[in-house]
């Protein structure tokens, strides 16, 4: 199968180019989800010159994009069969290690620990595993002996936040090589804009007046969603000019749709559904507070392990609200860009999004800090030179050891 290619901006800075290939055998765009945007965003990131992509995820429609790394599609590496599994990801290496002769290996998680070890065992390839949060709790209450293997094998372990860090610690991994690498952002395309009004009209209805709080998600019960309705009946009695706008889709939906009812807000929840990323900016600029009320549902490994659009709405200017919760915190400095809650309480989600929707002064405030905490710190630009830096001592590490 021939690979997607494109052209991506390489980081010119970087004079040694040591060759990534990077993993993810189901999270990679068009799949939908925190992880999958990460995985591409490192990948543009760091550019053509330094990573080539392996993916099961088979490419929406046909096409392919114009711009990025080369990305090898091999669907039969997810297939239901473990022989077609087998030969489709033998067959992806094989093209891949005589094209691409990669250095070091990238896991996009430890699901892919399999890839790591079998080209570390045959080529003595070292490699790194990012840690997101949910495929480490699930590492950890089901003994996967496998990924506890990656884990401890690993050169380096890149933990999306600290929490994240500690559960991959408990995981197997080594402490010494634990790193904690938080997403970054593109401040540039998520930046303060004037709300459309065409938009909010078409999106809102009688409602295009009112304030509006936003969550952006998938409709799961991590998110939190349910627990912004049950705040709404209270909250509206404070702001009676209000409206809950829910971006994303999911299983839940419908739960959401009975819970809003059954409440008596129902006209207050507007439901938008999936939209194209492209778009987003559009939508956070409709926003007066973003909300992201996560909770850990342990039992479920169910955990936020950071919460990127929580750095999205920042970077648009907006305050936020999330959950005290998993990785939330890192991603949400409370009382500098917004403010934590505890995300099973509606009472206390309840005063937060009051104070900042009757408190201009406040909202504006945390709003700009939290822009200015983005582009001081989440830029995708540092995340490539930390891990082209990395890239490069883990290779050398790799020569030492072989």
């Amino acid at each position: 199968m021939s690979p997607e290619a494109g052209v991506a901006m390489s980081n010119p800075r970087w004079l040694k180019r040591v060759k990534a290939l990077l993993i993810s055998g189901a999270y990679y765009p068009p799949q939908v989800g925190g992880i999958s945007r990460f995985n591409e965003q490192v990948a543009l990131a760091l550019g053509p010159d330094h990573v080539c992509c392996l993916t099961g995820v088979a490419r929406a429609g046909g096409a392919h994009g114009s711009s990025g790394p080369v990305v090898y599609r091999y669907p039969s590496m997810i297939g239901r069969s473990r022989m077609i599994k087998a030969g489709g990801w033998v067959a992806a290496l094989t093209q891949i290690m005589i094209r691409e002769r990669p250095q070091v290996v990238i896991l996009g998680s430890v699901d892919d620990s399999h890839f790591g070890l079998w080209l570390y065992r045959w080529f003595r390839i070292p490699f790194i595993v990012f840690a997101h949060g949910n495929e480490i709790l699930e590492t950890i209450q089901k003994k996967s002996k496998r990924q506890q293997l990656a884990l401890r094998l690993a050169n380096r372990v890149l933990a999306s936040s600290r929490y994240t860090a500690g559960i991959a610690q408990q995981a197997g991994a080594d402490p010494e090589r634990i790193r904690v690498r938080w997403p970054g952002c593109d401040s540039d395309f998520f930046r303060p804009m004037v709300a459309k009004d065409d938009l909010r009209q078409k999106l809102l209805g009688a409602r295009h007046s009112d304030r509006v709080i936003l969550t952006v998600g998938n409709l799961v019960s991590r998110k939190g969603q349910d627990m912004v309705i049950r705040a709404l009946p209270a909250l509206c009695r404070r702001v009676p000019d209000l409206v809950y706008m829910i971006v994303g889709d999911g299983p839940c939906r419908g739960e959401l749709e009975r819970l809003a009812m059954d409440l008596g807000v129902r006209d207050r929840v507007t439901f938008v559904g999936r939209v194209p990323d492209e778009d987003l900016p559009d939508l956070y600029a409709l926003c007066d507070v973003f909300v992201m009320a996560s909770r850990e549902r342990l039992e479920e490994n169910d955990v936020e392990g950071f919460g990127m659009v929580l750095l999205e709405a920042s970077a648009c200017g907006k305050p936020v609200v999330g959950g005290r919760s998993g990785g939330v915190p890192d991603a949400l400095a409370d009382g500098v860009s917004g403010l934590l809650v505890d995300p099973l309480n509606p009472e206390e989600i309840t005063e937060a999004l009051a104070s900042l929707l009757t408190d201009h002064d406040l909202a504006t405030h945390l709003g700009e800090q939290g822009r200015l905490r983005v582009v001081h710190e989440f830029q995708w630009g540092r995340v490539s030179d930390d891990l082209l830096s990395t890239l490069d001592i883990v290779q050398r590490e790799g020569a030492v050891r072989r």
